[in-house]
């Protein structure tokens, strides 16, 4: 059956099943003739198992080592178990603060707040508090499938030199790579997950020097769990960091000595935000996630 009779028979969307096949739980066979996935009633067993363990919470790192046999299922249903208690205290203590705050009947400008901040830094670990920051990575986790970028060794003037460079690349990373179609602006698949490739040129000391950006083509296949509001949220958070810093930087240097009152001060803050979005500009489309010193991301 196709991923659509799949998402039927498994009451997974196709997207999650697509993103479940990419972090290594599902591995469906291909058809030779047009190379689609094909699903048996085992992959729809499999969909469905990881549908149960998931509506546990459990993660989809813990999930892959059951379906691969390193870790049993009973000793998984322990671990989830343990952190789901956790979970408990921790929406138990986030309860009894919304209560509180409830009864107390204190307007927002009365609240101690510094009083509310260290009793939610004494609440248990792992619960509401910490819920943004295990989103974020997991979000930076995806970002970094989405998109890599590599400076190859050749100016890549041609569809052959372009394709000489990605195998250079995949070689010095040890990659499965496979390039689909051969031009400009290249397909080509890590480990059968499809990306498309293009040539970008920023200059070195005045020397324009290529500058490769590679992107999933079908970003479903980068998603975590996590929802979609707070992604996009995250995801600003995580492109903004130089613009957010720059701008922190001069507020410090500006606000201290009441020089945001001064033309000029404004405008050094203005020049600076600009300075910091244009930063991150640069570096999320030339230079984010650079493959050139590290392995590349599985």
């Amino acid at each position: 059956m196709n991923i659509k009779q799949a998402s039927q028979a498994s009451g997974i969307s196709s997207r999650n099943i697509r993103y479940y096949e990419q972090a290594g739980l599902l591995h469906p066979d291909r058809d030779p003739q047009n190379d689609y996935r094909i699903y048996s009633e085992k992959d729809i067993r499999t969909l469905k198992l990881i549908r149960v363990l998931r509506m546990l919470d459990m993660p989809v790192e813990e999930i892959r080592a059951v379906l691969q046999g390193t870790v049993p299922l009973p000793r998984a249903a322990q671990q989830q178990t343990r952190r789901l208690q956790q979970q408990a205290r921790a929406l138990e203590s986030a309860i009894q603060f919304c209560t509180d705050l409830e009864q107390g009947c204190i307007e927002a400008d009365a609240l101690d707040v510094d009083a509310c901040l260290a009793r939610m830094q004494t609440a248990p670990a792992g619960g509401w508090f910490n819920g943004w920051v295990q989103d974020y990575r997991a979000m930076a986790r995806a970002e970094h499938r989405r998109s890599f970028t590599f400076t190859p060794d050749t100016p890549v003037t041609t569809p052959a030199q372009f394709t000489d460079a990605l195998f250079a690349y995949a070689k010095e990373q040890k990659l499965n790579l496979v390039v689909t179609r051969e031009s400009m602006t290249p397909h080509f698949t890590i480990d059968g997950v499809e990306y498309r490739a293009q040539r970008r040129y920023y200059p070195v000391r005045g020397i324009p020097t290529a500058r490769i950006r590679c992107v999933l083509c079908d970003p479903d296949f980068a998603e975590e769990d996590v929802t979609p509001c707070r992604q996009r949220i995250l995801r600003l958070v995580h492109y903004a960091m130089p613009a957010l810093a720059v701008t922190a930087l001069a507020l410090l240097f500006l606000v201290p000595r009441g020089l945001l009152s001064t033309w000029w001060g404004v405008l050094f803050l203005v020049a600076c935000i600009a300075a910091g979005v244009s930063s991150a500009w640069y570096n999320a489309h030339l230079f984010y996630n650079d493959k050139d010193n590290q392995p590349h991301y599985r």
